[in-house]
C-alpha cells in the first residue's frame, strides 16, 4: 500500500490560499506574504504534515540548505565539540550539516572535498589535516568556505566564492601554558609535540621553546640541542600522535627526564599522560604538573581535573555563522582563548598572585 504524502496543493486547500503563496512561505520568497496569511499557511503545514522536497528544490535551483563540515578527527573531543556547536548554531538559521571525517588522511580529505562539491553544499567549514589547508581543492566552489585552522588569511584572486579564515595563534597558546607552569614554580618543563612534519605541531613547540628562553633561572639543559638550537632538538621535546595512546606512551620518558611540568599539544595527549602517571603512582601536581592546549568540557572530569588553554567554541561557532550569512566582509576570525587552572597544575606561587 502506497502512502500518499501531503502536497503544496493540500496545504493551499486547507489554508484557503494559492499554491504560489504556499511556495513563497516555504521558500522565504521571492514575494512577501502578509502576516495573517503566513500564519494560516504554517498552521496548514502542521495539520497536513507537509514536508518540502528539498532534493527537488536543489535540483531546480542549484542551491541547498546543507553546509558541509570536514574535520580531521571526530574522535578528538575538541573537534567533535566544535562540530556540535556549529550544528546548533546553523540549525537555528535553518541549515543542516553534512559532516565528514578525514581520519587525518590527506588523500581521504581530497576525496571528501570533491564529494562535498558534487553534492552542491551551500558552503563548507573545514578543519584540514595540516596547515596551510590545500585551498585549491575548493577553488571552484562558489559558496563560502571557512578554514578553521588557517595559519594565515586565505582567499584572493582565483577563488570563486568568499573565503573566511579562522586564525588561532597556537604558538601563543603553548607559550601561555609554559608561562603558567613557570609562575607555579616548574623549572624543568617538557613538551609533548604532535607528529613530526606538521606545521601546527611545529608552531606549538615553538611557543613552548620561546617562552622558556625568555625566562631566567630555568634548567639550561633544555637548550642543549641534539642537532642545533630548535624546539625539536631539545632533550625535553617528545613527538607523539595527537591521541590518548600518544600521551600514555610518552609519559614514562618525561619521568626519566626529570620533568616537573609538561605542556601537552592537545587534551587527548594530556589525558593519556594523566592516566599513565596515575598508574605509576605519581602525585599530580606535587610530583609533576600537566597542562594542555585545546581543553574541552571534559577537562574538569579527568583525574585530577586537567588545566589548559580553552577556546570558546560557542562564541566561535556564532562568529562563523555570522561571517557565512551576513556576507559583510571576509575578515579573519580570532577565537577567544583563555587559561583554565584546575588541579593538574600547582597553585600560583605567592609572589605571582
Amino acid at each position: 500500500m502506497l502512502i500518499k504524502h501531503a502536497t503544496q496543493s493540500d496545504v493551499a486547500r486547507v489554508a484557503g490560499t494559492s499554491t504560489a503563496v504556499v511556495s513563497y512561505v516555504v521558500n522565504g520568497g521571492p514575494r512577501p506574504v502578509a502576516k495573517e496569511t503566513r500564519k494560516r499557511v504554517l498552521d496548514a503545514i502542521r495539520k497536513t504534515g507537509y514536508r518540502p522536497n528539498t532534493l527537488a528544490r536543489a535540483l531546480l535551483t542549484g542551491k541547498t540548505s546543507t553546509l558541509g563540515v570536514v574535520v580531521s578527527d571526530l574522535g578528538n573531543p575538541f573537534l567533535s565539540g566544535m562540530v556540535q556547536c556549529l550544528e546548533d548554531e546553523f540549525f537555528t538559521r535553518g541549515y543542516s550539516l553534512f559532516v565528514a571525517d578525514s581520519h587525518d588522511d590527506p588523500w581521504r580529505e581530497k576525496q571528501i572535498a570533491e564529494m562535498m562539491l558534487s553534492r552542491q553544499v551551500a558552503g563548507l567549514v573545514w578543519y584540514s589535516v595540516d596547515q596551510p589547508p590545500p585551498a585549491d581543492l575548493v577553488r571552484d566552489m562558489r559558496g563560502p568556505v571557512v578554514f578553521l585552522n588557517a595559519c594565515e588569511p586565505i582567499g584572493g584572486a582565483g577563488h570563486e566564492g568568499r573565503r573566511i579564515s579562522v586564525l588561532e595563534n597556537e604558538r601563543t597558546g603553548t607559550a601561555g601554558l609554559t608561562e603558567e607552569l613557570i609562575r607555579r614554580g616548574c623549572r624543568r618543563i617538557g613538551h609533548l609535540g604532535g607528529p613530526q612534519g606538521r606545521i601546527n605541531s611545529a608552531e606549538r613547540a615553538r611557543g613552548w621553546y620561546e617562552a622558556l628562553r625568555e625566562k631566567s633561572g630555568l634548567d639550561e639543559s633544555v637548550f642543549a640541542g641534539r642537532e642545533g638550537d630548535t624546539p625539536e632538538s631539545s632533550p625535553l621535546y617528545i613527538s607523539a600522535p595527537y591521541t590518548h595512546e600518544g600521551g600514555w606512551n610518552a609519559a614514562d620518558k618525561f619521568v626519566d627526564l626529570g620533568c616537573d611540568g609538561i605542556v601537552a599539544s592537545n587534551e587527548m595527549q594530556a589525558v593519556g599522560i594523566l592516566a599513565r602517571f596515575n598508574r605509576l603512582g605519581l602525585r599530580i601536581p606535587a610530583d609533576i604538573s600537566v597542562v594542555a592546549l585545546h581543553t574541552t568540557n571534559y577537562a574538569p572530569y579527568t583525574t585530577p581535573a586537567l588545566s589548559g588553554m580553552h577556546v570558546d567554541l560557542d562564541g566561535l561557532a556564532h562568529s562563523i555563522a555570522d561571517a557565512v550569512f551576513e556576507q559583510k566582509d571576509c575578515s579573519p576570525i580570532i577565537p577567544n582563548a583563555y587559561f583554565s587552572a584546575r588541579e593538574s597544575c600547582a597553585e600560583l606561587r605567592d609572589e605571582c598572585r
